[in-house]
C-alpha cells in the first residue's frame, strides 16, 4: 500500500505542470564597428601593414599617411579605443557610422596618443566582415609621453659632486648617484650618500618665512638621498660631472635607489593613461625647469621646484604636511614682467561664459553634470588645461568647432588636460562641452571662520548636530574652470532631491525664463530645478544646498528716501535653516540697512541681487561669493564660544559683524578682484574696514574704536609672521590661520584707516570709488590702489604701502610733549633708517573736561607741530583711539 501511495505521488507530480524552463539565449550579433576597430588593432600589433591597409576604401596617400603616423619603429604594442559614434548623415540607418577613435602607440620607452575621425560603412548586401573605413580624418596627437627607466648597470660614485638650481643647492660629500633616463636622455637622478641640500631664499618675506619653519634665513640640512628631475638639455649644465667616475652598479646600492625611484618618480610630471597601458608615463621637465625630493634628516622629504610655467616659479615644499614653505619669482621672470605681476600674465585664453546643468544629491555629496564654456585664446594654443576636482569622471569633452576632443587627467593636479586638433591663433573663439560625474567633498570654510577645522557634526556627547549644507565652491573644482581664474557671466541649472533648496551664484530665475532640467537629463521623482542667471562677470560660482525656508524676498530701492521709482535697486533674499528663522527676521533689517550704507560710500550694488543664506555650524564665520552671502550661525550649544573671543575677527560689541564682512564682500573680492593670492588684503582687509564702518555709523565710536583697539592689537602681535603681502600664507607654516585674520583683516583695515587719516575723508573716499570703478569686474593689486590714491590726492604713496603692505616692522615712536597755557608742543622722532608714514592722534584733556583731537601726520624722522587750545591743558594722550599702529615711548 506504502508503495502504491509512493508511485501515485509520484504521478502527481509529474501530473503538475512545471515553469518552462529557460532556453538559452542567443549571444547577441557581434558589434560591427567594434569588430573593424579590433581587426585594426591586431593589423598593428603585427605590424601587418597589408593587412591594416585592407580595412581603408580611402585613396592610398592616406592609407600611406595613417600607417607612417602608426607604424612607429619599434612599436611594441598598439592599442586602439573607441570614443564617439554617431551615424553618417545621407547613409541607411545601421549602413555607416562617424567614429572617433584613439590610437596609442607604444615603444620600448615612449609612447603616441593620436586621435582620428573615421567613417565606417559596408555595402547593403555585405556582412560583418565587409565594414570598412571610407574617410579618416586625423584631428590631434600627443607626442613627448615617456617611461622612466634607472640606470642599472652602471653607478657613479661621487666625491663633492654638485647639482644646482636658483637658490638651491645639493652636495654629495661622498656617495653614489644612478642616473635616471628616458629616450631624450638623461631626465632625472638618485644621489645617495653623505649629502648636504642648502636652500637660501632672495626675498626678505621668504626667509622671514624659512625661519619660522627651520629657526634660520637659510636652510641647510643633511640628506641621505635624493631624487631630481630636469630636462636633458639641462643636464651638463646644472652639474658638475667630474666629480663622478662610472663604476658597475653594487646590487645592494642599486636596491636603493630602485627603491628611492619608486617612491619618488610618480609624484610628479606623470600623465595618467591608465586605460591605454599599466605602466607610468612620464612628461619630460622644460627646458630651466628643475624638480627635486631631498629626504632630509630633520624635515622628512621636502620638495624643491622651479616651474617656468608658474607666475612664482621658485618653491619650496613639504608634501607629506601641505606646507608651503616658501613660493616666490626667479630673477628671470622679474626681469621679463616686473616685480608686480596678475596671474593673467599666465593667461593663455579667457572663458567668457558657462552655461552649467548639474543634478545634486547632497546626502551623497554627488554630482551629475554638462558645462559648455565659451572661450577666447589669448595666444596661440594648441592645448586647454582645465581645473576639475580628480574625483570626477570625465565621460566627454566635445567641441562646436571640432567635435569630440582628446582629453587626459594630470594625475595629482585637478586637472584636465584637452588637446586641439590644430593651433589656434590669438582671438579665436572655441565651445567646449564637458560632462561628468563623481563625488565632490564639500568646501569646508576654514579661514573664512574664527573656529577652523570644524564640520557640521556633534563636537561633544550632548551637543546638537547642525542642519546638514552642502556648499560647492571657489576651492571644490566643482565645475570646469581656467586654472587662472578669470571674470565670466554664468547661467546655472541645478536639480536638488525633494525637501531640498539650492541658492547660488546669479539672479535666481522664475517663471518664463527657467529652464528646467528634465529636457537634458533624467532626474529623481520630486526633484526641484533652480535657476540662476549672472550677466555680472563673476570670479567664480558657488552653491549651496540644504532645508532652508524663505524669511525675506524684498527689493531696496535704493537713494536717500526710495522714492524715486527709477533708482537703482537691489532685490534682497534671505533664506535659513529651519532652526535658523528667528535669526533671520533679526538680521533682515541690518542687511537691508548694510546695503544702502555700502552703497552710499560706493555708488552703487555691484550685482542687482544678493541672496543671503544663513546656515547652522559649530562657529561664526561666513563665505561670500558674487551674488550669495553665506552666514554661519552657532547653535546655542556650541561649545566653542569661549575660543572665539580670542580670535581677530570676533568683536564682542558688533553682533552684526560677520553680516556686514561678507556683504562687503561683494565690492571688495567679487566685484574687485586680486591679481594673485599676495593682493587678498584687498578683499579682506577692505571687508574689514567697511564692516568697521558700519559699526560706527550704528553702534557709536565707542564700537568702533574698540574695533580699532582689536585691529592694532592682533597687527602689533603678529606682524612678525610676515607682511599682509604674503596672503593666504599667513600662518601657514604654524597651522594657525589666525595669523592670516590678524594681519590680513585687522591690519590691513588699519592700514586703510591710517591712509583715511593721511589724506583726509574727502580724498579717501573719492579714492576708493575711483580705484571701485576703475577695477570693477576685474582683477586689481596693490599698486592700482595706490595709484588711485596718488591721482586723487597728488601726493606719492610709495613710501607708505611699501612700508606697511610690504614690510613686517613695527615702528618705534618716542614723543615729548611741552605743556603751556593753551597750546602744547608735541614732538615726534623715529628711526631715520626706515621711516614709516604714520598718523597719530594727539588727545588734549582741556580743564574745562572737553576732549581735543589733533591728527599729527608722522611722515618724518623728526616732526614737531604745535596744537592750539581753546582752553588751558590738563592732560595730553597719543593715540587713545589705537588709530596708529606704532609703538609709543614717552621722553
Amino acid at each position: 500500500m506504502r508503495a502504491l501511495t509512493a508511485v501515485l505521488c509520484v504521478l502527481a507530480l509529474l501530473a503538475v505542470p512545471r515553469p518552462a524552463q529557460a532556453q538559452p539565449q542567443a549571444a547577441p550579433p557581434p558589434d560591427p564597428i567594434n569588430t573593424l576597430l579590433r581587426n585594426i588593432e591586431r593589423a598593428m600589433n603585427a605590424a601587418d601593414r597589408a593587412a591594416f591597409g585592407s580595412y581603408f576604401e580611402v585613396p592610398p596617400v592616406l592609407v600611406q599617411g595613417y600607417v607612417a603616423d602608426l607604424f612607429v619603429p619599434g612599436a611594441v604594442r598598439s592599442v586602439v579605443r573607441e570614443r564617439d559614434r554617431a551615424p553618417l548623415e545621407a547613409v541607411p540607418v545601421g549602413l555607416g557610422y562617424r567614429v572617433v577613435v584613439e590610437f596609442f602607440v607604444e615603444t620600448a620607452g615612449r609612447a603616441r596618443l593620436l586621435t582620428a575621425s573615421l567613417d565606417l560603412k559596408r555595402p547593403p548586401d555585405g556582412d560583418v566582415a565587409s565594414w570598412r573605413v571610407v574617410n579618416a580624418e586625423g584631428l590631434t596627437s600627443i607626442q613627448g609621453i615617456y617611461k622612466l627607466r634607472l640606470q642599472n648597470k652602471m653607478q657613479y660614485a661621487a666625491k663633492n659632486f654638485e647639482i644646482t638650481a636658483e637658490d638651491f643647492s645639493l652636495t654629495l660629500a661622498e656617495g653614489n648617484v644612478f642616473l635616471v633616463e628616458c629616450d631624450e636622455g638623461v631626465t632625472g637622478l638618485v644621489l645617495l650618500g653623505r649629502g648636504e641640500m642648502r636652500f637660501n631664499p632672495r626675498p626678505a618675506s621668504e626667509k622671514g618665512q624659512l625661519r619660522l619653519y627651520s629657526g634660520s634665513e637659510t636652510l641647510v640640512t643633511p640628506f641621505e638621498d635624493a631624487f631630481v628631475r630636469l630636462s636633458p638639455a639641462d643636464y651638463a649644465a646644472r652639474t658638475r660631472t667630474a666629480a663622478l667616475s662610472g663604476v658597475p652598479a653594487d646590487p645592494r646600492l642599486l636596491r636603493r635607489a630602485q627603491e628611492v625611484f619608486e617612491a619618488q618618480a610618480t609624484r610628479s610630471y606623470v600623465i595618467d593613461l591608465r586605460e591605454f597601458s599599466r605602466d607610468d608615463w612620464f612628461l619630460v621637465p622644460q627646458a630651466d625647469d628643475f624638480l627635486s625630493e631631498v629626504d632630509t634628516r630633520r624635515f622628512g622629504v621636502l620638495t624643491y621646484s622651479k616651474a617656468n610655467a608658474q607666475a612664482e616659479d621658485i618653491s619650496l615644499f613639504h608634501r607629506e604636511k601641505r606646507k608651503t614653505i616658501a613660493l616666490y619669482s626667479s630673477l628671470n621672470k622679474i626681469a621679463l614682467r616686473g616685480r608686480f605681476f596678475s596671474d593673467d600674465f599666465l593667461r593663455d585664453y579667457d572663458v567668457s561664459d558657462y552655461n552649467i546643468e548639474a543634478a545634486i544629491n547632497p546626502a551623497r555629496q554627488f554630482l551629475q553634470a554638462r558645462a559648455r564654456l565659451a572661450i577666447r585664446t589669448r595666444a596661440s594654443t594648441s592645448t586647454v588645461q582645465l581645473r576639475l576636482a580628480e574625483t570626477v569622471a570625465v565621460t566627454s569633452v566635445t567641441s562646436i568647432e571640432f567635435g569630440p576632443l582628446l582629453h587626459l587627467r594630470l594625475r595629482g593636479q585637478n586637472m584636465v588636460l584637452i588637446n586641439l586638433p590644430r593651433l589656434l591663433p590669438p582671438d579665436s573663439d572655441l565651445t567646449l562641452i564637458l560632462t561628468y560625474t563623481g563625488r565632490i567633498e564639500p568646501q569646508s570654510l576654514e579661514t573664512e571662520s574664527v573656529q577652523p577645522g570644524i564640520q557640521d557634526n556633534p563636537v561633544a556627547d550632548g551637543t546638537i548636530a547642525t542642519e546638514p549644507n552642502y556648499l560647492l565652491s571657489n576651492r571644490s573644482y566643482w565645475y570646469p574652470q581656467n586654472p587662472v581664474p578669470d571674470y565670466a557671466t554664468a547661467t546655472l541649472r541645478l536639480s536638488v532631491p525633494e525637501g531640498y533648496t539650492c541658492v547660488a551664484s546669479g539672479e535666481p530665475l522664475e517663471g518664463t525664463n527657467a529652464v528646467t532640467l528634465r529636457d537634458i537629463m533624467a532626474l529623481p521623482e520630486g526633484s526641484r530645478v533652480f535657476n540662476f542667471r549672472a550677466n555680472q562677470p563673476l570670479r567664480y560660482l558657488a552653491f549651496v544646498v540644504s532645508r532652508f525656508n524663505t524669511v525675506v524676498d524684498r527689493t531696496i530701492v535704493l537713494g536717500d528716501d526710495g522714492s524715486d521709482p527709477n533708482a537703482a535697486h537691489v532685490d534682497l533674499h534671505l533664506v535659513a535653516n529651519p532652526r535658523q528663522m528667528g535669526r533671520g527676521r533679526a538680521v533682515s533689517k541690518p542687511a537691508e540697512d548694510i546695503v544702502r550704507f555700502y552703497t552710499s560710500l560706493m555708488g552703487e550694488a555691484p550685482f542687482p541681487s544678493m541672496t543671503i543664506a544663513l546656515i547652522e555650524s559649530q562657529s561664526p564665520g561666513g563665505h561670500s561669493p558674487g551674488f550669495l552671502v553665506v552666514v554661519n550661525e552657532p547653535l546655542p550649544t556650541s561649545e566653542n564660544i569661549v575660543s572665539w573671543r580670542s580670535d581677530p575677527a570676533w568683536f564682542d560689541g558688533f553682533p552684526e559683524f560677520f553680516l556686514a564682512h561678507e556683504l562687503a564682500h561683494q565690492w571688495w573680492g567679487q566685484a574687485v578682484g586680486w591679481k594673485n593670492y599676495h593682493e587678498q588684503w584687498l578683499s579682506e582687509g577692505f571687508a574689514q574696514y567697511f564692516a568697521a564702518l558700519y559699526a560706527q555709523k550704528t553702534r557709536g565710536e565707542k564700537t568702533f574704536t574698540d574695533m580699532l583697539r582689536q585691529f592694532r592689537r592682533w597687527s602689533l602681535a603678529d606682524s612678525d609672521q610676515g607682511p599682509v603681502h604674503l596672503g593666504y600664507r599667513l600662518g601657514h607654516i604654524k597651522n594657525e590661520p589666525r595669523v592670516f585674520r590678524a594681519v590680513a583683516y585687522n591690519k590691513g583695515a588699519a592700514v586703510l584707516h591710517m591712509l583715511r587719516r593721511l589724506l583726509g575723508d574727502d580724498q579717501f573716499f573719492a579714492g576708493l570709488r575711483a580705484f571701485y570703478d576703475d577695477r570693477k569686474f576685474q582683477k586689481a593689486g596693490t599698486d592700482d590702489l595706490q595709484r588711485a590714491f596718488e591721482t586723487l590726492s597728488g601726493r606719492k604713496l610709495d613710501r607708505f604701502f611699501e612700508r606697511w603692505i610690504y614690510g613686517t616692522d613695527i615702528p618705534r615712536l618716542t614723543y615729548r610733549a611741552t605743556t603751556r597755557d593753551r597750546s602744547v608742543v608735541v614732538r615726534f622722532e623715529q628711526s631715520a633708517d626706515a621711516i614709516f608714514d604714520v598718523p597719530v592722534t594727539v588727545t588734549l584733556t582741556l580743564a574745562d573736561g572737553r576732549t581735543q583731537d589733533v591728527v599729527v601726520p608722522v611722515t618724518d624722522a623728526v616732526v614737531e607741530q604745535t596744537i592750539t587750545a581753546t582752553s588751558p591743558v590738563r592732560q595730553v594722550q597719543v593715540n587713545r583711539d589705537n588709530a596708529a599702529l606704532a609703538e609709543f615711548e614717552q621722553r
